[in-house]
């Protein structure tokens, strides 16, 4: 479905840059807070990517935790990027009052996340692969949508406009400007 941007859609909206996150970078093996939680990461020298011929890095575990108590473990993070180091993004990604993180697993022109959305119920962070290659724009918290940039689509006068419910994101629209 395409639509003409209206004007009066833009009133609620506010723009991600410039919202308070926190990012921490892994660059070894070592143990990084942020909030109630610490992430004890593992790094490798030897993680790649399938048909790469050379190991790119990453982290092949990062185990999470709240306060003394073991969350979860996550594995094979790699570095994609080929930067050195990996940079795990925080901020209440779906609008619950729940803290989530991104992790970059795509750069070119544009840098594209996994986002890892904490459930609640079970107490835990799970990767939303609805989510992945979402390049978040803009947020309208009190209706709880997400305007993004699609893949592939920087120069091609189109956003897509999703609506967050819970854990899952569903497009709502595709937005012509």
């Amino acid at each position: 479905m395409l639509i003409k941007a209206q004007e009066s859609e833009a009133t609620n909206w506010v723009y991600m840059a410039k919202e308070k996150t926190t990012t921490l970078e892994f660059t070894k093996s070592e143990t990084l807070s942020v909030d109630k939680f610490s992430f004890k990461a593992i790094w490798s020298k030897e993680l790649n990517l399938p048909d790469i011929e050379y190991p790119y890095g990453g982290i092949s575990e990062l185990n999470i935790y709240k306060g003394k108590t073991h969350v979860q473990t996550i594995t094979n993070i790699v570095d994609g990027i080929d930067l050195g180091y990996i940079d795990i993004k925080f901020y209440d990604y779906n609008m619950d009052g729940y803290l989530d993180f991104s992790i970059p697993i795509n750069c070119g022109k544009l840098c594209y996340s996994a986002y890892y959305l904490f459930n609640p119920k079970a107490e835990k962070f799970e990767h939303s692969k609805d989510w992945d290659y979402l390049r978040i724009q803009k947020l309208d918290k009190g209706k709880k949508r997400i305007l993004s940039m699609p893949e592939g689509t920087a120069r091609s006068g189109k956003k897509m406009l999703y609506q967050v419910k819970g854990l899952q994101i569903q497009k709502i629209k595709t937005i012509v400007y």
